[in-house]
């Protein structure tokens, strides 16, 4: 064991049932940072109007950073660990438009003014649960790495999404998370520069049925 994992929240106690007892799945309560590229690409894209919403705030580095630049930051880490050495370290130095939350995003209530939400966590298995609850509180863009595993991307959430029958050949991405590609003949494998945003993919259907979105 590496010495960072000696020190990591999830390496502490026994993380599968705290996971189970938030019903997450254990990936998704992993914590590893990520570089700064990573942060540098949500912070370049920031504006002084905008109320952030951190979904697995982790250690804390890219809330306390946004904070600096926007007007609000809201910080959710589910790991009391975590969120009490944010906490103890920062003391009386805590920014003020930085409000940090020690709860589970999926049942917390998202506030109203939010804008943009940041969900950094690639292991994600709640994304259409955390993409309505931005859309419903009327959020503008979501910061994210869940659905394309690697790379970062902006997504609209204003954006009006097609029914995937509707769609076009080439490269999609839903509001469940999934991605991937419609077409099967040659000539469609060549239309691959689009991604098509849209709703009502086959994996939105699950054992209750179809997820309706909101």
């Amino acid at each position: 064991m590496s010495r960072w994992e000696e020190k990591a929240q999830q390496f502490q106690g026994n993380l599968r049932a705290f996971a189970r007892r938030h019903g997450l799945e254990e990936w998704e309560a992993w914590f590893a940072p990520y570089d700064d590229e990573v942060y540098r690409f949500v912070l370049e894209r920031l504006h002084p109007t905008d109320v952030v919403l951190d979904i697995g705030a982790g250690d804390f580095r890219l809330a306390e950073a946004a904070a600096k630049l926007v007007k609000r930051v809201y910080a959710i880490e589910v790991f009391p660990g975590l969120v009490a050495d944010f906490l103890s370290s920062k003391g009386m130095a805590m920014p003020q438009n930085l409000h940090v939350i020690c709860a589970n995003a999926l049942d917390f209530p998202f506030p109203a003014d939010v804008t943009v939400g940041i969900l950094l966590m690639r292991h994600c298995q709640h994304f259409s649960a955390y993409f309505q609850k931005l859309k419903v509180v009327g959020a503008q863009s979501l910061f994210t790495n869940a659905r394309w595993k690697m790379g970062i991307e902006e997504i609209d959430l204003k954006l009006k999404r097609v029914n995937f029958d509707n769609a076009p050949s080439g490269w999609y991405a839903c509001e469940c998370g999934a991605i991937g590609f419609k077409g099967v003949s040659a000539e469609d494998i060549s239309v691959t520069e689009k991604v098509h945003e849209v709703k009502n993919c086959p994996q939105c259907i699950r054992e209750e049925g179809v997820i309706v979105t909101w």
